[in-house]
């Protein structure tokens, strides 16, 4: 049976940078490891999260899972402060949109990698 975790799988091509931005807007780093002398780390939004992400070097993925290595997911965050959000995020960033208000309260921005994020407000 499945547990209830989640552990989503980020492929990226500066794993250091990646690092920074995500502790910058508030994420927890669990743990960092060296694979086959790439770097990845783990973390999660909040403390209480059972949804946990896992950033990988795209180069390795590559060598190790290249059938997957152009998996790019689509997560969408929730918030139940979307303004001072959107605020820290855009101090870190400026690959940000404004906050929309249809059909939720709304934005999305990117990381480093250039990968893209929504955030929906709750």
């Amino acid at each position: 049976m499945f547990s209830n975790h989640t552990n989503i799988m980020l492929y990226v091509e500066d794993v250091a940078k990646e690092k920074a931005f995500w502790q910058a807007i508030g994420f927890i780093i669990l743990a960092e490891e060296n694979l086959m002398g790439f770097e990845s780390f783990e973390m999660k939004s909040h403390e209480s999260s059972t949804a946990y992400f896992t950033v990988y070097d795209w180069t390795f993925i590559q060598q190790v899972s290249p059938e997957v290595v152009d998996f790019k997911p689509s997560i969408l965050f929730e918030s139940d402060d979307i303004e001072a959000l959107h605020s820290k995020v855009g101090q870190v960033t400026e690959t940000v949109s404004p906050i929309r208000q249809e059909p939720f309260p709304n934005f999305n921005f990117a990381s480093p990698s250039g990968h893209y994020y929504a955030v929906k407000g709750i």
